[in-house]
């Protein structure tokens, strides 16, 4: 029996496994030093704040409910009306959740930004479907580490295991494209940069501070039409929120894998002090939107636990009423201009109490759960 045929498969096999390992580990000892220029919105972003990373007292960070619905002119100048002089800037990226916000935090940190002394963080624990995992963006954070932890919070999630089996493809696709992306070498893939999303425009955005509204964004108008023919469920939503009424089976369950992750970033945030002198305290952001359509049971959880120290939360629609308003909303989940104007200017009163309850040495937890 001729063996040649086997030996050649399997020294082909041999090959392939080694190339593929190879790949990896070159792009794990020989990262991209800086952010490509292949992110689209988070490459303008991240590159605009490396610049100008010294000018900036505050960051926001978070996904859409950060993007969207923080606008750091309106903060700054509410700030200054208290006697409060800030800048911020808004760090927000599109459905970012709580792994991919630990990957920029780390990058954000890395730079060391001298002034910087509050962070705002808006985690998003449930957002694990990526509609395209091939996008530069969604491949540049899927580390061997990210990935892991993804794939963890997606196995622990309260999801149907369709929607779970469909988020492990995707990001192992994404995971797969970051592997072979051979480190320096993967930006010569990529020569121009990515389109922004939504037909964002740059310099706008860069003009906002980061921010963008919803009601700028191309297809703002027909998702506006979405949410109007579904107003009867959503007024039926509010109305069991204001009542107390819960969606139990869409809480997360207790002693998840996002408490790690959520710990972790203060840990991270807290160590920039000890490495670089550089004193910064982290504030914790639950945004304007009913539980049941965003999950906020772990930023609760790690409160209960003494990981966060101070919260901001406007998921209370008795005492947010306005905020919950059709009138002020894109969607669902999302405020539009005017509802994020409103919004933005809540948050400032509730940091410039914050600031003077801190110079009192009065702690501030501010969940409004109630």
């Amino acid at each position: 029996m001729d063996k040649k045929p086997k030996v050649l498969f399997i020294y082909s096999l041999i090959f392939i496994i080694v190339l593929f390992f190879t790949a990896g580990l070159i792009n794990i000892i020989l990262p991209t030093s800086k952010t490509p220029p292949t992110l689209g919105d988070v490459s303008v972003k991240l590159e605009y704040f490396a610049e100008h990373k010294d000018d900036y007292d505050v960051i926001f960070l978070g996904p859409s409910t950060t993007y969207l619905q923080i606008i750091p002119k309106v903060f700054d100048e509410s700030l200054s009306a208290n006697g409060n002089s800030v800048k911020s800037f808004n760090l927000g990226i599109l459905s970012a959740n709580v792994a991919e916000m630990d990957f920029y935090l780390q990058k954000i940190l890395a730079l060391k930004p001298a002034k910087l002394k509050w962070i705002f963080l808006d985690c998003l624990v449930n957002s694990f479907v990526e509609e395209e995992p091939t996008l530069s963006r969604n491949v540049y954070w899927h580390t061997p580490t990210k990935t892991l932890e993804n794939f963890q919070l997606i196995a622990e999630s309260t999801l149907p295991w369709e929607i779970k089996i469909s988020a492990f493809y995707a990001n192992s696709i994404s995971f797969l494209h970051r592997w072979l992306g051979i480190g320096y070498f993967s930006n010569f893939w990529h020569q121009s940069s990515e389109a922004l999303p939504a037909g964002i425009l740059s310099d706008k955005l860069l003009q906002e501070a980061g921010y963008y509204a919803n009601d700028w964004m191309k297809n703002s108008e027909a998702e506006k039409k979405v949410f109007y023919s579904k107003l009867d469920s959503y007024q039926q939503k509010l109305t069991q929120a204001k009542l107390g009424i819960m969606d139990t089976e869409n809480i997360y369950p207790e002693k998840s894998y996002a408490l790690k992750i959520i710990k972790r970033l203060v840990s991270r945030i807290d160590d920039l002090e000890k490495n670089s002198n550089i004193q910064v305290e982290t504030i914790f952001l639950i945004p304007p939107a009913l539980d049941i359509f965003i999950e906020h049971s772990p930023i609760l959880e790690a409160v209960d636990l003494g990981y966060i120290s101070t919260l901001f939360a406007f998921n209370n629609p008795n005492r947010f009423a306005s905020l919950y308003e059709v009138s002020r909303r894109s969607d669902e989940r999302h405020l539009n201009y005017k509802g994020s104007q409103e919004f933005t200017l809540a948050l400032a009163e509730k940091f410039s109490q914050h600031l003077k309850l801190a110079s009192q040495e009065i702690p501030f937890i501010s969940q409004n759960q109630n």
